[in-house]
C-alpha cells in the first residue's frame, strides 16, 4: 500500500470517528428532588427514596392558563391580619432537612409560579435556609422581581424586569460554582460570580410558598 492510500484510509477513520461524536447525546441533567404539589397535606417526590414535604394550610387547585394538573395555592400570613400578623398562619410546604436537598455544583432550583399579588415584602418559592444562613433561596421580591441568592455570604442575582400576575412563569437558580445565573421563562436574566470559599450548608428545613401569593407547581432540584 502506498503513502497515499495510507493517508486516504486514515483520513476516513478520522471522519468516521468525527461522525460517531457527533451523533453521541449530551449527558441529561439529574433530577434529584420533584414536587408536583397536587395533594392537600403531602408533598409527595416523584424521585424514589428522596424527601417528601408536609403541606401546611396550602390548598390544591387545578391549573390554569396552559399548566395543566392541580397545584397549590399559597398566601401571605402577613396580610391576612395588618394589626396582628401571625406566622403560625403561614400556607407552605415544610421539606425536612435532608443531604439529597443539599446538591453539589453544578445545580439547578427551579420552579413554575402564578403570583396573584405583589408581595408587601418577598413571597417564598424554594427556600433552604433563611437570609444569610441559607444555602440557597429563590423568591419573588416587592415589586414582581425575582431573585437567587446562594451561600452564607448571600450573593443575589436580581431580575430587573417584573414578572405579570395572573400567569405562569418558569423560575429556576442554576448554579455551576463559578456563576450563579436566574433564568424567567428560560431566558437568563441575571448572573453574578460565585466567590471562592462561599459555604453551602444549612440544617434548616426546605420551605416553599411561604409568604407567596399565588400558586405554586412542580419545584425541582436538578444536578446540571
Amino acid at each position: 500500500m502506498t503513502c497515499r492510500h495510507k493517508r486516504k484510509t486514515l483520513l476516513l477513520i478520522v471522519v468516521g470517528s468525527i461522525g460517531v461524536l457527533a451523533q453521541t447525546p449530551k449527558s441529561q441533567a439529574a433530577v434529584l428532588s420533584k414536587w408536583g404539589l397536587d395533594e392537600a397535606t403531602t408533598a409527595a417526590n416523584a424521585i424514589p427514596g428522596a424527601p417528601v414535604g408536609k403541606v401546611e394550610r396550602a390548598l390544591p387547585v387545578d391549573g390554569h392558563d396552559g399548566k395543566g394538573g392541580k397545584a397549590l395555592a399559597f398566601s401571605d400570613w402577613s396580610v391576612v391580619n395588618y394589626l396582628k400578623p401571625d406566622p403560625a398562619q403561614a400556607t407552605r410546604v415544610v421539606v425536612p432537612h435532608d443531604p439529597m436537598l443539599m446538591p453539589s455544583y453544578p445545580f439547578r432550583v427551579s420552579a413554575w409560579i402564578f403570583p396573584t399579588a405583589d408581595p408587601i415584602y418577598y413571597g417564598g418559592i424554594a427556600e433552604k435556609g433563611q437570609g444569610y444562613g441559607a444555602a440557597y433561596r429563590l423568591v419573588l421580591l416587592r415589586g414582581l422581581k425575582v431573585q437567587a441568592s446562594l451561600g452564607d455570604l448571600n450573593i443575589k442575582a436580581v431580575g430587573q424586569a417584573p414578572v405579570s400576575l395572573n400567569e405562569w412563569h418558569e423560575v429556576a437558580l442554576v448554579a455551576d460554582g463559578r456563576i450563579l445565573a436566574l433564568l424567567v421563562d428560560g431566558k437568563e436574566v441575571a448572573k453574578t460570580p460565585i466567590p471562592s470559599g462561599l459555604k453551602l450548608s444549612s440544617s434548616e428545613p426546605l420551605l416553599l410558598g411561604n409568604r407567596f401569593t399565588g400558586r405554586i407547581d412542580e419545584v425541582s432540584i436538578s444536578s446540571d
